[in-house]
């Protein structure tokens, strides 16, 4: 049972090491935080200019 738990830990340890190299290889990851920022900065102005006009 012990060496059962030590495999999936490792198992688990080369999906983690796999997840992270596939996270260095895409380098535009921030235009997936911007486009919502966008996006939820268009409402707000849209209220600041009905509010200000």
């Amino acid at each position: 049972m012990k060496e059962d738990l030590e495999q999936r830990i490792r198992l688990l340890e080369l999906e983690v090491e796999k997840m992270k190299e596939e996270n260095k290889q895409s380098r535009h990851t921030w235009i997936w935080a911007f486009v919502p920022i966008l996006a939820l900065l268009i409402p707000i102005a849209a209220i600041f200019r009905d509010t200000f006009n």
